[in-house]
């Protein structure tokens, strides 16, 4: 698992500077133009880990790694691990990063009047907590559907299916609220306690919690999936 954890980071070593660069660049004059310094970590955070996945993944196929891999002393398991552990890291960094891009506008922010009164008038801690933790809920939901179709039909064949997944996903979230038959009113307490738990900085603190062990949970269960349907693909 080590072994595959490094290999997947020396790879992505030469991809993560230009792609760092190029969406900070990107962030930080989106974040000046709509006057909003909370999307940095969020599009760092989600972009990230997700462009550098896929440009592992299509690396892998294209170089044939994949079935070289096999002839080593590594097992399908240990593969699938290694990879889910090194694309975990690679979140972390892209959250760090976005915390980073976060701290230099908000710092630069002081030395330009006119953008600091419309940029971080409204910045606090809460509002810096819950840009970090939003990402890692979203990326670990993105590779969790994601890497299953890759693991079962390879880099070329699940490109296919992981756009109507997502769809699908769009279409039941926007569509939720016109379910016939289904009470949301019951929903309400939970909601109406989540915001008031918002309103505090511990509750704060608890929601991302509660956000980060979800995505955890939802990754390490899609990466026992992908063990499973890695084992039974054929090359």
């Amino acid at each position: 698992m080590k072994a595959m954890i490094l290999s997947d980071l020396l790879t992505i070593r030469k991809y993560f500077k230009s792609q760092a660069l190029l969406y900070m660049v990107v962030v930080v004059a989106i974040s000046l133009f709509i006057e909003n310094i909370y999307m940095i970590a969020p599009f760092l955070g989600v972009m990230m880990p997700f462009s550098l996945a896929f440009t592992l993944l299509a690396y892998d196929e294209r170089n044939n790694w994949e079935q070289f891999r096999l002839v080593l002393p590594l097992s399908r398991k240990n593969i699938i691990a290694g990879r889910y552990a090194s694309l975990a890291i690679v979140m972390v960094a892209g959250i760090v990063l976005g915390l980073v891009a976060t701290g230099i506008v908000y710092a630069v922010a002081h030395f330009v009047p006119n953008i600091a009164d419309a940029l971080i008038a409204d910045f606090d801690a809460q509002g810096l907590i819950l840009s970090a933790a939003a990402p890692v809920g979203i990326i670990f939901i993105m590779l969790s559907i994601t890497l299953p179709l890759i693991a079962r039909f390879g880099m070329t064949k699940a490109i296919r299916y992981v756009p109507v997944f997502f769809l699908v996903i769009v279409m039941l979230v926007f569509t939720s609220g016109s379910i016939p038959g289904v009470d949301y009113g019951v929903f309400l307490p939970a909601l109406n306690s989540l915001v008031a738990m918002l309103e505090s900085l511990q509750g704060t603190l608890a929601v991302a919690g509660i956000v980060v062990a979800a995505g955890a949970i939802i990754y390490v269960l899609s990466g026992m999936l992908s063990v499973k349907l890695y084992e039974k693909r054929e090359f």
